[in-house]
């Protein structure tokens, strides 16, 4: 791998502080580079340096100005370290200064990862705006609702099935239709006024792609004899040292110039040197916190074509499955319960059990590093609606389930746009076409009003306060956001579909009771030798639910446990109602 600058990117266009811009493009199969400013208007050759890049300095190239690189003499490109394509993925490229946005962040320290309460979203679906002011003019909404950290959904320009280009290399790129890079930083300064952490979603498996694009240019500048030599000759560890800079250089960025606090890499395994890559990443990562002062997280993706690690067994004897489970099926029953979750792991130097997995080696050191479990499942693309795959809507009863067994859970809780309020396919409408703002495709709701305009009826408001209630209760509670699954006890009856999860910490104690059954179900205490005080109850009529269930508990109580229902009791040391009143969560 090149020399990669912690200060600065080296790919791409940049500019020092006397807005002198700074070109490199790796083209190592052409003769000949030059860059055209503002369509011809000014031509500047590159001069060629080692490692098949060019580089030129300039004070010709001004922010805002388009431009493109032409090989050969012969066909214009987009820069594959564009940050924003204004006039699609196939026009030229503009130049964007990101040292120009003033920040007002100083202050700002990113949380403990494990005291994040996550929302994902997507860009165009969460404003009548499609943008990311849209976002940033409802982050009120969010810090009500209780999260203190949302994923914001690929912001890199979409393709164009219809055209047989690869624009999938704009890993740079920001969507011009969403604001661009220059609002981007504006909603990150934003987030981090209101308290908000942000972490961008980053597919890198895509960037093999920009391997057939340059050996396409090849093929155009130089016959393709030539091309299929230099694809068998050298070109392989010349382009893997290539792809390396490409993305840790990218991953760089979003944390300095971007401030984002977390990156999420899906699907890095599918990279054939992905440990050395993660690696690179983590160590650049914390070099940069060396010169900020602030921490980054990396979230690496466990593949759901990934058989799951027996040894790491969460939840107590859950075994996890494939992530294209329907948001009602939380569980099944096949001749046993399986717990169907999505997980993203932290990294950090060392290797957690999933990366042992993942990478196909030995951990010298297994480390319990916080994981995240998601309230649906996660689709690098459009969101999948329960109808579609499970068979049926969700009932608001296990919709209140699901978001409780999340909310309690020893991982940290992600949760998805539109959940809040119920709805089932938040994600259904398609990007926008290339370089517009007009959706491609109709739902079966008015998702223009998105997903923080609440729907107006009873059941949606009632679900949006519950969601602010398990919030609550998660920042209240230290068993619930201390992350650790040593202290926490599981028994499940797979038979019965029902699930008891004691967590506690310090003297601090929370029994959770669930029935993932349609019937009710009966259910005995565990002998904890305590009082247990009710904090939480999805049945009770105030979540127009059927039936409450029982404000106390002792040991060995049976209780009836309403189908699809969660009961969240706080152990106390005598059946005192003032001993937990403070700790009881209202409507």
């Amino acid at each position: 791998m090149g020399q990669v600058e912690l200060n600065r990117r080296t790919l791409g266009v940049t500019f020092d502080a006397g807005q002198k811009a700074k070109i490199r493009l790796w083209a190592p199969y052409a003769s000949q580079v030059a860059l055209t400013i503002n369509r011809d208007s000014l031509t500047l050759p590159l001069t060629r340096s080692e490692l098949g890049y060019w580089s030129a300095e300039t004070d010709q190239l001004k922010p805002g100005d388009r431009y493109s690189f032409v090989l050969e003499n012969e066909e214009e490109y987009a820069d594959p370290a564009s940050l924003v394509q204004p006039d699609g993925v196939y026009g030229p490229s503009q130049a964007f200064d990101t040292s120009a946005f003033y920040w007002e962040d100083t202050c700002w320290v990113n949380p403990p990862f494990d005291e994040y309460i996550i929302y994902e979203l997507d860009v165009y679906t969460f404003s009548a705006e499609g943008t990311f002011m849209g976002i940033a003019d409802k982050l009120g909404y969010l810090k009500a609702l209780g999260v203190n950290a949302i994923v914001i959904r690929p912001v890199t320009p979409f393709p164009d099935a219809q055209k047989g280009h690869h624009p999938d290399i704009f890993m740079y790129a920001v969507q011009a239709s969403y604001g661009g890079p220059g609002q981007l930083q504006k909603l990150v300064n934003a987030c981090h006024y209101e308290g908000i952490a942000v972490t961008v979603d980053l597919s890198y498996n895509h960037v093999d792609q920009q391997k057939q694009y340059l050996e396409d240019v090849a093929a155009r500048c130089t016959g393709s004899d030539d091309r299929n030599r230099r694809r068998t000759g050298n070109n392989g560890r010349a382009w893997r040292q290539a792809r390396r800079q490409y993305i840790v250089e990218n991953a760089l960025m979003w944390l300095r110039d971007f401030h984002v606090d977390a990156l999420r890499l899906n699907d890095l395994q599918v990279l054939p040197d992905a440990e050395a890559v993660l690696s690179d990443i983590r160590q650049q990562a914390d070099a940069l916190t060396g010169l900020t002062g602030r921490h980054y997280y990396l979230l690496v993706e466990d593949s759901p074509e990934q058989e799951a690690d027996q040894d790491a067994e969460p939840m107590g004897g859950g075994r996890p499955v494939k992530a294209d489970q329907a948001y009602r099926n939380y569980y099944e029953t096949d001749g046993h319960t399986r717990k169907a979750y999505r997980e993203d792991f932290i990294y950090d130097r060392q290797f957690s059990s999933v990366l042992r997995e993942l990478f196909g080696r030995e951990a010298e050191t297994i480390v319990s590093e916080p994981s995240v479990m998601f309230t649906r499942p996660h689709e690098a693309g459009h969101g999948l609606s329960a109808t579609e795959e499970g068979g049926g809507q969700p009932s608001f009863e296990s919709m209140k389930l699901m978001a409780g067994s999340i909310l309690v859970s020893p991982y940290v809780p992600s949760l998805f746009m539109g959940d809040e309020w119920g709805g089932t396919n938040p994600f259904a409408v398609l990007t926008p076409a290339e370089g517009g703002t007009e959706a491609s495709a109709d739902t079966d709701q008015d998702l223009a009003a998105a997903a923080s305009d609440a729907q107006p009826d009873e059941t949606n408001k009632t679900l949006y306060a519950y969601y602010q209630a398990l919030t609550r209760l998660r920042r209240q509670q230290p068993a619930l956001y201390h992350l650790n699954r040593k202290q926490t006890s599981v028994n499940q009856q797979p038979d019965q579909e029902t699930m008891v999860v004691h967590r506690w910490y310090e003297r601090n104690d929370i029994l959770c009771l669930m029935n993932f059954s349609e019937e009710k179900r009966e259910i005995t205490v565990p002998a904890l030798n305590t009082y247990w005080h009710k904090l939480i109850d999805s049945a009770d009529p105030a979540w127009l639910g059927p039936e409450a269930g029982p404000e106390w508990l002792s040991d060995g109580d049976t209780i009836t446990l309403q189908p699809e229902s969660i009961l969240i009791y706080k152990g106390c040391d005598q059946p005192d109602p003032q001993a937990c009143a403070d700790e009881h969560v209202s409507v």
